[in-house]
């Protein structure tokens, strides 16, 4: 979920650009407004809560409790976690990057 990480760090340019691509994959404007605000939405799908809550856990600081972590591995794998917590750890770079740059929002965005 980059757009809990972007949500996280308040980076308008990954908001702006994750939110278009939750969009895509099927998460409604009302569960982006929820992400957006810090809460995880209460109708996503199993993957999608799993996934929050990974990146949640992580953003907060912690290692992953245990049953996060099993439940992680019974959706996704080994291999999925491993590119979970990769791409969690990428985007926190991407967004502290975008922030230390003001990058915006583009015009109309």
């Amino acid at each position: 979920m980059i757009l809990v990480v972007g949500a996280h760090f308040r980076a308008a340019y990954e908001i702006y650009a994750d939110s278009a691509v939750a969009g895509a994959a099927g998460i409604s404007e009302a569960q982006i407004a929820t992400i957006i605000s810090g809460h995880r939405p209460l109708d996503l799908s199993e993957e999608a809560q799993t996934a929050y809550d990974v990146a949640a856990a992580l953003l907060n600081g912690g290692v992953l409790t245990a049953p996060a972590y099993q439940r992680a591995i019974d959706l996704f794998g080994q291999p999925g976690v491993n590119e979970l917590i990769y791409l969690v750890g990428h985007y926190c770079f991407v967004s502290i990057t975008l922030n230390g740059f003001d990058i915006p929002v583009p015009d109309g965005g």
